[in-house]
């Protein structure tokens, strides 16, 4: 990447695909827990993506400590609602992909302020 902009549009597509991968997977019983551990992948990626190659994830924890508390909260009830066939299948995706787009959109404006690359 030489710019940011270049940078975002990457990032973009980064979490648009865990986003779709989220979806995808939701459903399966258990995923939130897979899901959420996935999400610091996304991370690394975006973070690499900004040229961002050194983070402290306890300072990106802190930054985005609300959004990741509600993921977690989110993964916790995700999976109660997965416990019901069919509509509740397709809640539980639903809410893993919102999840995973929330945290993305929050790491790429993290990163993206943090990126030495040219604007």
């Amino acid at each position: 990447m030489k710019t940011k902009t270049e940078a975002r549009q990457k990032a973009q597509d980064i979490v648009d695909n865990w986003t779709t991968g989220a979806f995808l997977t939701g459903w399966i019983p258990g995923s939130a827990i897979f899901l959420t551990a996935a999400d610091a992948m996304m991370i690394r990626r975006v973070a690499d993506t900004f040229g961002v190659g050194v983070f402290d994830m306890d300072a990106v924890k802190a930054h985005l400590g609300g959004v990741l508390a509600s993921a977690v909260a989110g993964g916790v009830v995700s999976e109660l609602v997965g416990l019901i066939p069919v509509a509740g299948w397709f809640v539980k995706s639903c809410a893993m992909a919102g999840k995973a787009g929330v945290i993305g959109d929050a790491v790429m404006d993290y990163f993206e302020e943090r990126s030495p690359l040219s604007a």
